[in-house]
């Protein structure tokens, strides 16, 4: 069977393209030809190095990083070049064998692809990273508020109002897009969906009509090593862009009130205000792999105090790997990879009170210890495997192509 990987980046920038390359290299390790539709480079190298993988990249900026602004706003509604490049692939490929596995396309190739696809017979697999197949947005967030958005998306309360982190401007293009997205086949043209958390399908399910939803939790790429003694450790954790959405502000006051070392991996336009709040935070800034590793064997708990719904929360299953409790907030799809009060602590989200209760419950070190251990024992109990996923998916591929 052919796979069909759509994906705006050509290389990791965060979770979707993460999930994207190695969905295509896995299903190319195991026999499969891929074909990785991209447009933004470089491509990586995982990409470009395997025989199985053929990329075929459209060499465009996405549209916050192009110069020129008008063909930004034109090509992220109707990108009319993606459109062409895709179905000269399509007319090289045969519906019978072949899937369509979109991940993300809003910043760049844009809906165009869907009626080439659709008139041509392929079918269309949608993987749900984020809210964009019902939120203008993306995120049904409201930024000037700074708090989650509990309208209806697409409503008139929606659409008159300006949920959007730049200007009342942005958002009005932002929903022509959605409109024209739903014009496209988005969700009416999708043949299946793939939901990565409960929380991700329980919010979209609405939006999607009568099309299948199959749950299929993000590849959790982590190797399997001792548990850390997280009741050795002092340090509360950080992991991920340090924006305001994200909570970093919110953990950062919480470690200042307890006096507790606070260890920060990542960067982004909080740092400044992070240290005005906390002078003593280590700011690792962003980190490879191993020297993640490193910074997971030296932690206590790890703090995710993001305000956003998300999409599944990795960095809390990567911190469950180690042994490493997780303190979420509710309502976040992170929430549903942690049993409360077992294996990590739910505290309400965006209240500081709250999370410090949390965090100091976890200064004791026989409930630290229970916790690490339960978290790390469930979570390798749990199948969070290269090889169950690739069961997953390819039975959905059959099924939707059957």
């Amino acid at each position: 069977m052919n796979g069909i990987i759509v994906n705006d980046i050509a290389h990791v920038n965060g979770g979707a393209s993460k999930i994207a390359i190695d969905t295509a290299v896995l299903l190319a390790s195991h026999g499969h030809k891929v074909f990785f539709f991209t447009s933004v480079a470089p491509v990586a190298r995982e990409l470009s190095s395997d025989k199985n993988i053929e990329v075929i990249c459209l060499n465009r900026q996405d549209i916050l990083h192009d110069s020129n602004r008008l063909r930004a706003a034109v090509g992220g509604i109707w990108n009319k070049e993606a459109a062409g490049f895709f179905a000269r692939l399509l007319d090289r490929l045969s519906p019978a064998d072949t899937v369509i596995h979109i991940h993300a396309l809003q910043k760049s190739i844009s809906t165009s692809i869907l009626p080439v696809a659709k008139k041509r017979g392929f079918r269309i697999l949608y993987h749900l990273h984020d809210y964009g197949a019902a939120c203008p947005n993306l995120g049904f967030f409201d930024y000037p508020q700074h708090c989650i958005c509990n309208r209806k998306a697409l409503s008139p309360s929606c659409i008159f109002h300006n949920c959007d982190r730049r200007s009342a401007f942005h958002k009005a293009w932002r929903v022509l897009r959605q409109f024209v997205q739903r014009r496209a086949g988005l969700p009416r043209d999708i043949d299946a969906f793939l939901a990565i958390s409960p929380l991700n399908r329980r919010i979209l399910q609405p939006y999607l009509g009568k099309a299948r939803i199959y749950d299929l939790p993000n590849i959790v790429d982590v190797e399997k090593s001792e548990r850390v003694p997280a009741e050795k450790n002092r340090a509360f954790l950080f992991v991920g862009r340090l924006s305001p959405e994200k909570g970093p502000e919110l953990f950062a006051e919480a470690v200042k009130r307890l006096g507790v070392p606070a260890i920060f991996a990542g960067d982004g336009p909080c740092k400044e205000r992070i240290l005005e709040i906390y002078p003593e935070a280590d700011m690792r800034g962003w980190v490879d792999r191993a020297g993640l590793e490193r910074i997971w064997r030296g932690a206590r708990a790890l703090v995710f105090p993001s305000l956003l719904y998300e999409g599944q929360g990795l960095t809390v299953l990567e911190a469950l790997a180690h042994g490493i409790p997780p303190i979420v907030p509710t309502p976040c799809a992170a929430q549903d990879s942690v049993v409360d009060g077992k294996t990590g602590l739910v505290f309400q989200s965006g209240e500081v009170e709250s999370l410090i209760e949390a965090m100091r419950a976890l200064q004791n070190d026989e409930l630290c210890h229970d916790m690490s251990e339960k978290g790390y024992t469930s979570f390798w109990a749990s199948g969070w495997t290269q090889e169950a996923y690739y069961d997953r998916l390819i039975t959905i591929y059959q099924e939707v192509s059957g």
